[in-house]
């Protein structure tokens, strides 16, 4: 499942860098592949190609390889934003279980003909590919957030493939599902009763980006927004149902304290960024 959001402009890509496994050459192993090794594929069997392979990203989009320097920011904060969580809640056999088992970077972002973009997709809970790893910065809180909330969005959706959320979360806001989300503003969208944009897709990306904003956001921001909507209590209403409904699946489903988790991803998020 792709996770899209709407960028107004398009950003020129440095391609000046000089990146490794472009011209069929014999590859060095990098300290960066040691790191990798002792941090995802022996722990949790996942693999993390950096490496440009054309055969794991679309064909028919301008893509560029990841620069060798963002790889460890980007996956230290994958392992500590993403991981390191739910271990804590829900113990290590849970994420050998539903984690990726493939993780691709790219260092661009992938364009769509309509002025969005995708920052990451998720094949069959499979593989998961990170688009834009070029601009990630630790200390910038925004991109962070941005690229967890790609990750955290993409492994709900995992857990909604082995476990289905209940049907009736597809009945709290029934008839303004779009695929015009794009034209929608935020602001517009919360007073639909919808967490983003582009949880009007349709109900699993409702149910995923509600998972992934009250996660990576945390609840003061989604109270904060929830305040906005005094004169809407229809929304209003709309929002905490379907916020109820995520903490109980989550309980229900896989025994995880979904407000402990929220805590701990939002003190793992404050840890990382100092």
């Amino acid at each position: 499942m792709p996770f899209v959001i709407t960028i107004s402009c398009n950003k020129e890509e440095d391609l000046s860098a000089i990146v490794e496994g472009l011209g069929g050459e014999i590859i060095n192993k990098l300290p960066i592949d040691d790191w990798l090794a002792q941090n995802f594929t022996k722990p949790f069997n996942i693999e993390v190609k950096y490496r440009w392979d054309p055969f794991e990203v679309p064909l028919d989009r301008t893509l560029v390889p990841p620069l060798v320097s963002k790889v460890q920011p980007t996956m230290e904060a994958v392992k500590k934003i993403w991981i390191d969580p739910y271990i804590k809640v829900a113990g290590e056999d849970f994420i050998k279980k539903f984690c990726p088992k493939q993780y691709v970077l790219v260092g661009s972002a992938n364009w769509n003909s309509d002025g969005t973009i995708v920052l990451g997709t998720a094949e069959g809970g499979r593989k998961v590919i990170l688009y834009q790893i070029n601009d990630f910065d630790k200390k910038n809180i925004p991109v962070v957030k941005e690229m967890l909330h790609t990750i955290h969005h993409e492994f709900a959706h995992i857990l909604h493939q082995n476990i289905l959320y209940p049907i009736a979360y597809k009945q709290i806001t029934p008839g303004t599902y779009t695929s015009n989300w794009y034209n929608i503003s935020e602001e517009e969208a919360l007073n639909y009763g919808y967490v983003t944009s582009y949880s009007m897709l349709n109900p699993d990306e409702d149910f995923v980006e509600m998972v992934a904003t009250l996660l990576v956001d945390g609840q003061a921001t989604f109270d904060a927004r929830l305040a906005t909507l005094k004169n809407n209590p229809g929304a209003k209403d709309a929002l905490i149902k379907k916020q109820q409904m995520v903490i109980d699946y989550f309980l229900k489903t896989y025994n995880i304290n979904f407000k402990t988790l929220q805590n701990i991803t939002q003190t793992e998020i404050t840890n990382f960024t100092k």
